[in-house]
């Protein structure tokens, strides 16, 4: 993966390659294969004009949709292959998006929570693997978590068991 240039300094995102992760899958009898990715969302931010400057923007996503980078995210990304890796024995939360989930995690030196935003999907027909993972974006809440306001949760072995089978993800109404 191609190194990001801030303030004139590489910062390699190879800790952000695409990997995969196993989930145990009861019903099935056997473990679920998932394909992972990430998104720059998890080292960048929304370019703001008036507090960034042009020359910091780092990716263009589309016309005025414009990333910089953030040092706070990328430190914390480091800590993403592990948190991934976890979550076979977590639970989640559903967004307002409802084909996004959130995963809170709190980290012992910020005090505050780190929630990764993503994406699970079937992974096409003639991938290896059963699911495809993306984490959209992740980063420590400002003013606490989110997760008062989604108080249900779902096991994620449960989750991608759910979206393999095709199956709806039912959360009680809000």
């Amino acid at each position: 993966m191609k190194p990001i240039v801030y303030c004139g300094e590489e910062m390699p995102i190879g800790h952000l390659a695409p990997m995969k992760i196993a989930c145990p899958c009861a019903p099935m009898n056997r473990e679920l294969l998932i394909d992972v990715g990430f998104a720059n969302h998890c080292y960048t931010e929304k370019f703001i004009q008036g507090i960034h400057s042009p020359d910091q923007i780092v990716v263009t996503e589309a016309k005025n949709r414009h990333r910089v980078f953030c040092p706070i995210r990328y430190e914390l990304s480091f800590r993403l292959p592990k948190l991934i890796e976890a979550l076979p024995r977590s639970k989640v939360h559903q967004t307002s998006q409802r084909r996004n989930y959130v995963y809170v995690v709190r980290l012992e030196l910020e005090k505050r929570p780190y929630e990764i935003y993503f994406m699970l999907q079937r992974a096409a027909n003639n991938a290896e693997a059963d699911l495809r993972l993306t984490v959209e974006s992740a980063y420590l809440a400002e003013t606490g978590s989110n997760v008062s306001r989604r108080p249900n949760s779902i096991r994620f072995v449960i989750l991608a068991y759910k979206i393999l089978a095709n199956q709806p993800v039912r959360f009680a109404p809000r």
